[in-house]
């Protein structure tokens, strides 16, 4: 049973076939899955749902079932896990294949002599992996499978290699990975893909693993030249130490961004500074996941082609709008061309999210062949993660804010100030009535700043800072 697709496959199928194959994922994991996670079990129950009515993804809408947000799953995780009757699970697998006409499959494990083995690793919790703690401070854990550890996870960290790295014409491939180790997908995604796809993976963490000093010593000696982290910590510390230590770096150099957004003046800045190391030629790309989209790793192909979808078989994800929300769910909403990304893991077993809302907002949807990769697969542009949707629209449980009556674009306040060359970094601080915008930089150019934002309906408050006041290891583009 194939859990992915191929990038040859993902250049052949066209977008109905792609969605025909997940419809069928989606019919199966209503039938033979979600009555077997407590929390959607009941949801049926309570909205008088037959899950052998539910077979596409329009269906939760038309059915009337709600989205469900984070701070509901929050509250019990352990009802959102598969937990299967073993008295019927054999039968009930076997059905679930053949429901997705993953006849071969069905066949293979029942003349299988290790159908025990099959069902432990495709049903059995096997790793606890976390998201959205990088900025929030609220990590969101989400349970995997042996089945999507080691053989989904891989092969869509494959694919993400030969899209990527073929452009990237280095010798020999040497791989440095500077997110902060910790159970979360950005290091464990980085470190995989790096096992996968370079000559030479460092094996390397930032944070309290190895303090910055050591990093820089390490690439002076091994010259990496895939080096994947956060913006603000390869911008504010990684670079500078390297430009301050005098070490040189090689003259093609990857950089990758994962785990919280990058503003296109923070990926001119990482490629300016790389240059003071010595990098003539620099490729800043730009990653988007979550934990609840599991496998679901989404990257960009070239600088700003857009996110890519390239594991439409783990996720379905579509964008919404809302009309009314309680405190538990989004019980009024519509498909939309572009809004807010909710989810619907079609993955198997381990943690099951249906109807998820994942409330970060999307601006652009785009449905058709890559001209750069020639993938069929969604790309998505304009990304505000959660804590940005959560600072400005309150979707999530608390009551929408604005400013003297005028809603505020936060993330577009620290956009522009960041275009600046000489802001090192910028936080938006949402107060009561009143917007605060922090910067840090080595020259005095508060009145410059002020200037950019004269014309502005709302002012914000200018306030030099500095990196340690603003939170440098954890750092938060908008804060409230």
């Amino acid at each position: 049973m194939h859990e992915y697709f191929t990038i040859e496959q993902l250049r052949k199928y066209s977008f109905e076939k792609i969605k025909r194959i997940q419809d069928l994922r989606f019919k199966a994991t209503c039938r033979y899955m979600l009555p077997y996670v407590p929390f959607y079990a009941e949801l049926f129950k309570k909205y008088g749902i037959d899950p052998f009515n539910m077979t596409k993804i329009e269906d939760w809408h038309d059915k009337g079932l709600p989205l469900i947000k984070k701070a509901t799953y929050m509250k019990k995780p352990e009802d959102f896990i598969v937990e299967p009757d073993i008295k019927t699970i054999l039968a009930n697998h076997i059905a679930y294949l053949d429901n997705q006409d993953e006849y071969g499959a069905a066949a293979h494990v029942l003349l299988s002599l290790h159908k025990k083995e099959i069902l432990q690793k495709y049903y059995a919790p096997k790793m606890l992996i976390f998201s959205g703690g990088t900025e929030t401070g609220n990590p969101v854990p989400v349970m995997l499978t042996a089945e999507q550890k080691f053989d989904t996870l891989m092969g869509v960290l494959k694919i993400v290699g030969e899209l990527i790295l073929p452009k990237f014409d280095a010798e020999q491939k040497i791989g440095m990975n500077v997110f902060p180790y910790a159970p979360h997908l950005g290091w464990h995604a980085v470190h995989h893909a790096l096992d996968l796809n370079a000559d030479l993976n460092l094996c390397t963490a930032a944070g309290g693993a190895m303090p910055t000093e050591r990093l820089i010593a390490l690439a002076g000696k091994t010259k990496p030249n895939i080096i994947c982290g956060m913006s603000d910590y390869l911008r504010n510390r990684f670079l500078p130490m390297a430009i301050e230590k005098k070490i040189t770096l090689p003259e093609k150099v990857l950089f990758v961004n994962s785990a919280q957004k990058m503003h296109e003046p923070e990926r001119d800045k990482i490629a300016e500074l790389a240059r003071k190391v010595g990098v003539k030629e620099a490729t800043v790309l730009d990653f988007y996941g979550a934990s609840e989209l599991k496998e679901a790793l989404m990257p960009e192909c070239c600088p700003g082609s857009g996110f890519h979808h390239i594991a439409p078989l783990s996720t379905i994800v579509r964008t919404v709008s809302v009309s009314h929300a309680t405190e538990e769910l989004i019980d009024e909403w519509n498909f939309s061309e572009n809004g807010y990304a909710a989810s619907w893991n079609i993955d198997g077993a381990g943690t099951l999210l249906a109807g998820y809302f994942v409330g970060d907002k999307y601006e652009r949807v785009v449905n058709e062949k890559c001209p750069n990769c020639q993938l069929n697969a969604m790309r998505i542009y304009g990304i505000n993660r959660i804590r940005e949707v959560e600072a400005q629209l309150k979707l999530t449980g608390m009551v929408e804010e604005k400013v003297k009556g005028t809603r505020v674009n936060l993330a577009a306040i620290r956009e522009k100030a960041l275009s600046l060359p000489e802001v090192k970094e910028a936080q938006v601080v949402l107060k009561k009535n009143k917007v605060e915008l922090y910067f840090v930089s080595d020259k005095k150019i508060k009145e410059k700043l002020e200037k950019l934002f004269a014309g502005a309906e709302i002012k914000p408050k200018i306030i030099q800072s500095t990196l340690a006041k603003l939170g440098n290891k954890k750092l938060e583009g908008i804060k409230t």
